[in-house]
């Protein structure tokens, strides 16, 4: 899923797993996880696809990311290998490209603080479920996000910093919901992933 940024759907319909920022006034553009470009991005970042003139910039890669390597995040009782995307690059590719998403594959996109985040689905063709995490680590809401679907699903929550995305039924599988606490290896999500995040 891929989130949306600021600058007006800053990446638009540009994110892979469809994620999109949407700010407390209005959808923001980065939609593989949602998020603003920074000031110092460059227009088109290495391996991203190529924009034709005219165009909005292309801040997704033209290839899936990697599987590895992923960190262990303890969900509740439970715990998942998660693939951590904190660039540019990264949030705006999210599952995009890959063939499908294993049962125990996860994908966690990082923000520097909390918002109001909106992911879609572009040129994913598979359903996913995703969960959007406040600032302290908690899970506020799980949504699922079906496969090509290019509208925004956006957060009820103004306090997303953390989406987690998942199969369609782990979060059922695991008995997760909202309310649970996430932490990584080493601490809370904030204090080990909070400060390597590019977007906002």
């Amino acid at each position: 899923m891929r989130p949306l940024w600021s600058l007006g759907l800053l990446l638009g319909a540009v994110f892979a797993a469809g994620c999109e920022k949407t700010a407390s006034t209005g959808l923001s553009s980065p939609s593989p996880a949602a998020a603003s470009r920074p000031a110092d991005a460059p227009a088109t970042p290495a391996g991203a696809a190529p924009a034709s003139a005219g165009a909005e910039p292309v801040y997704h890669l033209d290839h899936a990311l990697p599987k590895e390597p992923t960190r262990t995040l303890y969900i509740g009782p439970t715990e998942v290998r998660a693939y951590v995307c904190t660039t540019l690059a990264q949030v705006a590719t999210g599952m995009m490209h890959r063939e499908g998403v294993g049962p125990e594959e996860a994908m966690l996109f990082v923000f520097g603080g909390g918002d109001r985040r909106s992911f879609y689905m572009k040129n994913v063709s598979f359903d996913i479920a995703a969960a959007y995490i406040d600032t302290e680590g908690v899970v506020k809401e799980i949504v699922q996000l079906k496969k090509q679907e290019v509208t925004p699903v956006p957060s009820a929550s103004a306090d997303i910093q953390f989406v987690l995305e998942t199969a369609p039924d782990w979060f059922t599988r695991h008995g997760v919901g909202p309310g649970t606490l996430i932490r990584a290896e080493g601490g809370s999500l904030r204090d080990v992933f909070g400060a390597k995040a590019v977007l906002r």
